[in-house]
């Protein structure tokens, strides 16, 4: 039998199918996030990917999604996440597993022990599971919540020390002067309509300017970094004490391509919790498409 599983993302999806253990297919396809895109296109991006993948439908026995668009499964009454799901069911002809892409990256960490996940890209998030099976999230609260630790808060973050700098309320930073030239303005007050201009800029990417500036030695910029650490930190802090998982997995560019964040997040974890950190030990199409399997047997 033949398994499929996909990681949804905001920008690409990466599909993989799974026979017998073994991974014989691959591709890629159009983002998934349907609170974002009409769920009639998010749909199509999948299925297109799905049809790449070139494995007669008669063969697949289940397909699993890793959807970061959901907080845990399919709620009743979420509109968006209902038609999307209701889209793919009436174009398959296999059984169809979704659940959040922290739960499905954390059962390729733990296969359904207990264990502890913290996820920090463009957004962040951390989740748990008990030894009971019971799962505890915390972060993953979008904007309002500032996704404290991300990309996105990190660059969030980065902006407002180069303006107030720009304004002499902080101390000089180059973060000022990165802005600037990330955002194509020759001076701050013109960044105004570039930040609340349409379309948006890519206000995520900015992250990896806050990063090159630390590493520079700019002391705003460290400052940040730090900061991001210690919040993440402090989540997975809290799972590990619910949970009484023996490791951490991380997931998401902050943690796993950011020196400084990962250094910092351990340091301030290991002040807390005695535990190990490790990266899941399979991506997370795999480990959708693991939880595929799971379920269809049962």
């Amino acid at each position: 039998m033949i398994f499929i599983g996909a990681d949804g993302g905001g920008t690409k999806t990466r599909l993989a199918a799974f026979e017998n253990g073994v991974r014989i297919g691959e591709s890629l396809a159009g983002p998934l996030n349907y609170r974002v895109i009409p769920p009639e296109e998010a749909a199509g991006h999948f299925l297109a990917g799905l049809d790449r993948l070139g494995i007669p439908v008669d063969r697949i026995a289940a397909v699993g999604i890793a959807d970061p668009s959901l907080d845990d499964g399919v709620e009743a009454g979420d509109v968006a996440a209902e038609a999307f799901y209701a889209l793919l069911a009436d174009a398959l002809s296999c059984p169809l597993f979704a659940r959040s892409d922290a739960v499905i990256t954390l059962f390729g960490l733990s296969r359904g022990g207990a264990g502890t996940l913290v996820i920090a890209g463009g957004g962040s998030m951390g989740v748990a599971r008990n030894a009971q099976g019971a799962l505890r999230f915390a972060g993953g609260w979008g904007r309002y919540g500032r996704d404290e630790g991300s990309g996105t808060y990190i660059a969030e973050e980065g902006i407002r020390a180069a303006l107030r700098a720009a304004d002499g309320l902080n101390e000089s930073t180059a973060l000022t002067a990165a802005a600037l030239r990330y955002f194509g303005a020759d001076e701050p007050r013109r960044l105004i309509p570039i930040l609340y201009g349409t379309p948006p800029p890519d206000i995520p990417a900015f992250a990896m300017e806050v990063a090159r500036c630390a590493e520079e030695g700019d002391g705003a910029a460290r400052r940040i970094l730090d900061d991001a650490g210690d919040r993440l930190a402090e989540i997975a802090a809290l799972l590990v004490r619910w949970s009484e998982s023996e490791s951490v997995g991380i997931w998401g560019s902050v943690l796993t391509k950011n020196k400084h964040v990962r250094e910092r997040f351990e340091s301030a974890l290991r002040k807390t919790v005695c535990v190990s950190v490790t990266l899941p030990p399979v991506p997370a199409e795999e480990s959708a498409a693991l939880y595929a399997k799971e379920c269809f047997e049962g």
